[in-house]
Formats: structure tokens, sequence, C-alpha cells
């Protein structure tokens, strides 16, 4: 009887030492590691500085909890896809980067995704990209990381998109997008 006590006391220590070693050791974003921060207004006004938008975007008062008060919207249009993108400077300081950002899509039931997408751009070029799909109705919190070999002079193009369709049509939602250096 006393071991299987310690059995059990043993084992719930290896299941807590192991969930807590296999979580993710990120820095949070400050000042010296943040590249990106938007939320898409400023002084309570809806504002896309920096960004490159395309013809059918807009700003919509549809947030996640922690929004404020506007967000952007991007409309699915017929084939090639079009994007919102921002061009930021490099820290050469990291090497593993993580995107974040806040998204839903209405088109998601007529298999019309949205999508971000991360690249490095060195001399003009798209150097890597990784990307994820928005694939819910609802808000819900999307991340990309991954390690790039940055160099001084390389900048990150942050790409987002409601998708594409010659049939249907679909909005895509996006807010709070930060992208920062992890130690």
């Amino acid at each position: 009887m006393k071991f299987k006590f310690i059995f059990i006391g043993l084992s719930i220590v290896s299941l807590v030492w192991i969930a807590i070693s296999c979580t993710e050791n990120t820095t949070e974003p400050t000042d010296e590691n943040t590249l990106l921060s938007t939320s898409f207004e400023k002084n309570g006004k809806f504002t896309s500085d920096g960004w490159i938008l395309p013809a059918l975007s807009d700003s919509s008062n549809d947030v996640p909890n922690g929004g404020g008060n506007f967000s952007l919207q991007l409309e699915a249009t017929q084939p090639p896809e079009v994007f919102a993108q921002i061009k930021v400077p490099v820290k050469t300081q990291f090497n593993k980067f993580k995107l974040t950002f806040w998204s839903k899509s209405t088109a998601v039931t007529n298999n019309i995704y949205g999508k971000a997408i991360l690249s490095l751009v060195r001399n003009g070029s798209v150097v890597q990209s990784s990307n994820v799909t928005v694939e819910d109705i609802i808000w819900k919190d999307y991340s990309i990381v991954d390690t790039f070999t940055v160099a001084s002079g390389d900048s990150f193009m942050v790409q987002l998109s409601a998708g594409f369709s010659q049939l249907f049509a679909g909005k895509t939602y996006f807010d709070l997008c930060t992208l920062y250096g992890i130690d």
C-alpha cells in the first residue's frame, strides 16, 4: 500500500515536470525586441500606418476581446490573391521570431481561408517564408514561430489575406498583430 502511494506521488511529480519542460520559453514583446505592434487604431480612430492595403479592405468594429475599437477587414478576391502588407527592418540580435495576431473568417464554410505570411526579405527578394491559415469563424489567436538567418539590411514582410474565390464572397478580420524576436 505504501509503495502504491509513492508510485502515484512520483507519477504526478513526473507529469508536472514533463508539462513544465515542454512549454515554449518565449520572451514577451518589449520595445527592445518588438518589430511590429498594431491594433489598427490610434487615438480612437482606425489607422493602417505603414501598411499597404488592397482595394477590398476596410475598417471594422468587429474586434476580439482586448482589441480596442477597430480591426482590419479584408475581402476575398478573384484570383490572383491580394494582400495587406507591411515591411519592417529585422533586429539582428535575434534568430527566432514570432508573429502573433487575432483573426476570424466569414468564408471558412465556403472553403475560403484567410492567411498570414511572414517572409524574410533580402536585397528585395523573399528568401524564406512561413504562413498560417485562418480556419475559424470566431476570433482566435494565431501565431507563426520560425528561425531565420538574418543579416544587417534585411527586413520582414508581413502579409495578410482573406483568400480568393471565383464564386463566393467572404471576409477575414485581423487585429492585434505583433512581431518580435525571441531569445
